[in-house]
């Protein structure tokens, strides 16, 4: 019996492989449940520092996966792209408030990797801000 379980996951080994190989490109993938993490410690896991100014309430932490969620709650058209009207019916005030900024190709709409990316552009430029400023004390 176990000879014949183990001999078709075998045969179904490669079949499987290939299913995941295959990318959906018209939908966008779903957002994960809440609390499943699952993000891992990239460019878009783990908690990422949010720049003095955006809040009020100086440097706090934000969860790239309540972003995630935010994002797809409000894209209500399910397809990857969140205009600024669909932003703004959200509420999704850092999208709506720099807007322009995100949508640096001028599509007309932003996606969750936009909305990643100006992040972490503007952390960088805040930290680029501090280390000038340390390296002038150290001069």
């Amino acid at each position: 019996m176990r000879r014949i379980l183990f001999a078709s996951l075998i045969a179904l080994a490669p079949g499987l492989a290939f299913a995941q190989m295959a990318t959906n490109t018209t939908n966008p993938p779903a957002p994960p449940a809440p609390g499943m993490g699952g993000m891992g410690h990239g460019p878009m896991g783990g908690l990422m520092m949010c720049p003095p100014g955006h809040g009020g309430k100086g440097r706090h932490m934000i969860d790239p996966e309540q972003v995630m969620l935010k994002f797809y709650a409000a894209n209500t058209s399910h397809d990857g792209h969140l205009t600024l009207a669909q932003a703004k019916a959200a509420g999704f005030k850092p999208v709506v408030d720099h807007f322009d900024e995100i949508d640096a190709d001028k599509h007309g709409y932003v996606t969750f990797y936009d909305i990643q990316a100006w992040r972490m552009d503007d952390i960088a430029k805040h930290l680029e801000a501090q280390a000038t400023a340390l390296r002038a004390k150290d001069s």
